[in-house]
């Protein structure tokens, strides 16, 4: 029904548009040599122009709106081909790590850098709060870990004192470049530097996306940065209902 009206609104913009075409070669051509008469035709023609502009705004509105619809009705099927083994250093301990290290647990994966200006810093505060929020509603455990994909400025030392501002139940790992590149791999992680002029200060940009892992280490999902931390948490209690 929409497509039916929005054809007729077009056809009936089309034919007044050529109307308009066709009345102001007229009213041109008959108002040569004599001079406007008077406001009614200016007026007249400012009517046509405006119903002419209103028709446009209409169809563009409607165009959105219709590619809104289908978006929002597309369907995923299947699940990406994320996670997988990796092997970084914990800034807590010192010591390497593996995923297989925090097997019997879920796991929610953070990519980023401590030099962030402030994405970062706002997706860490929602990992403490999902691990709260978790917490009281007597929820699983998760182990929450940031893993920083800036090994060149990225010590250790510098994620103990990174750490400090964040919830202390979030481990942040690091590891050598190989090591991070590989483990970014696996989820599939977009990474670059943004602006290298000055070889110790310059920005990554990179993807902005919590992964959730199962106790076996097997992927189960993911959740944007639009994602807030109650959402999140409805989608880990969701998979660990689904395991039990």
């Amino acid at each position: 029904r929409n497509s039916a009206t929005t054809a007729m609104l077009l056809r009936f913009g089309a034919s007044t548009l050529r109307w308009r075409g066709s009345l102001a070669g007229r009213f041109a051509s008959s108002q040569r040599g004599q001079g406007m008469r008077g406001p009614v035709g200016w007026t007249a023609f400012g009517l046509l122009g405006t119903a002419g502009v209103g028709l446009a705004i209409y169809y563009n509105m409607e165009k959105e709106r219709r590619q809104t619809q289908l978006t929002t009705k597309q369907t995923t099927y299947g699940k990406p081909s994320l996670g997988g083994s990796w092997t970084l250093v914990s800034s807590k301990t010192g010591l390497p790590v593996t995923d297989a290290s925090y097997r019997g647990q879920f796991t929610l994966l953070y990519f980023g850098f401590t030099r962030c200006p402030d994405i970062c810093p706002a997706e860490l505060v929602k990992l403490g709060e999902v691990v709260s929020l978790l917490e009281a509603r007597k929820g699983p455990k998760v182990q929450a870990l940031f893993v920083s994909l800036d090994p060149k400025r990225d010590s250790i030392e510098q994620l103990r004192y990174y750490a400090s501002d964040f919830d202390d139940r979030i481990d942040f790992l690091i590891g050598t470049p190989d090591q991070v590149a590989a483990a970014g791999k696996r989820y599939r992680v977009y990474s670059t530097i943004a602006d290298e002029d000055d070889a110790d200060d310059y920005l990554i940009d990179h993807s902005i996306v919590l992964y959730l892992n199962g106790p076996d280490g097997e992927f189960l999902d993911f959740f944007t940065q639009s994602t807030n931390a109650r959402d999140v948490v409805n989608g880990i209690m969701k998979h660990h209902n689904a395991k039990k």
